[in-house]
This record gives structure tokens, sequence and C-alpha cells, in this order.
């Protein structure tokens, strides 16, 4: 159950509290799902690198660019790259931000798991893109694996 359509000029205050109220329950709903999903997986969130992702890092120009981070990732799962404790996909889930300028300083990525509902297995960092200094393709797809050595359970907003 999703929350609930309606019109978005409406301004009744009643209208509005029965909405977020269904959103939030919703919202809350989906998160205690994929916690119970995350912690059902008894084969831990281990996740590597095939031993094909080094030839194909090799096709890729270089050094990888900030704004390159997030489509060579999606690529490189689509490629099969990324051996993962089941199946699914990778790709952005979140950015970092400058505290002090609020720009954007990285990409997160999570994991989609087929088999799941809700649940989205967050990366427990971002790839700052200071990190990616002169960095090939084969060296950021390391990173982005590093990444989820602490991985975190979330889920889709409704």
């Amino acid at each position: 159950m999703g929350a609930p359509d309606r019109d978005l000029t409406d301004n009744n205050a009643e209208n509005n509290a029965e909405y977020k109220a269904a959103y939030y329950a919703e919202n809350r709903r989906r998160a205690d799902l994929a916690q119970r999903e995350f912690a059902e997986r008894t084969h831990g969130w281990r996740f590597t690198l095939s031993a094909d992702a080094a030839a194909w890092a090799a096709t890729r120009p270089g050094p990888v660019l900030p704004t390159d981070l997030t489509h060579l990732v999606e690529e490189a799962d689509a490629a099969g790259l990324f051996l993962k404790p089941e199946p699914g996909t990778i790709r952005s889930a979140f950015s970092s931000r400058d505290p002090y300028t609020e720009e954007t300083s990285g990409a997160g990525f999570g994991f989609w798991p087929t088999a799941a509902e809700h649940l989205v297995v967050k990366a427990g960092t971002a790839v700052a893109y200071d990190q990616l200094n002169g960095l090939d393709a084969l060296g950021v797809l390391h990173l982005v694996v590093d990444t989820f050595a602490t991985p975190t359970a979330s889920y889709e907003q409704a």
C-alpha cells in the first residue's frame, strides 16, 4: 500500500495531514521490511571484482572524471564485473556534500537485490571525487568495492 494519490494543489489541512500520515506509515513499513530483509540474509555482504575487470577497464579512457563515475559503475555492473552476494544491480544511491559549500563531493552507491521487496544495500561511504585524481577505471572499480566493506540497510521511499 503506497501513499494515497492526491492533488498537490489541495490546501486542505486535513487532507494534507492524512496524506502525510499515510506517507510516513508507508515509509516506516518499507524501512522495517528492508531491515528484516537485510538481517535474514546470512550470506554476508561481500562485493568483489571479477577476473575480467582489468581487461574491461583497460578499454576505458582514463583517468576517470567525477562526471563519469556513476556511468562507469553502472556500465561495469551491467558487464558483470562486480561479483555480488546475490543477483541484483549496483547504481547511484546517494551523494556526499562538502559541509561548508554544500557542493556535491562524492557519489555513493547502493545494491538493489533482485529478490528483495524494498531492500537497498547502501555502501558505507561514498567515493569522494578527490579520490579519483589520476585513477583509471580499474582503480575506480576497486574504490567502489571498498565502499561496500561496511554496508547498511536502506529502502526506496514511497
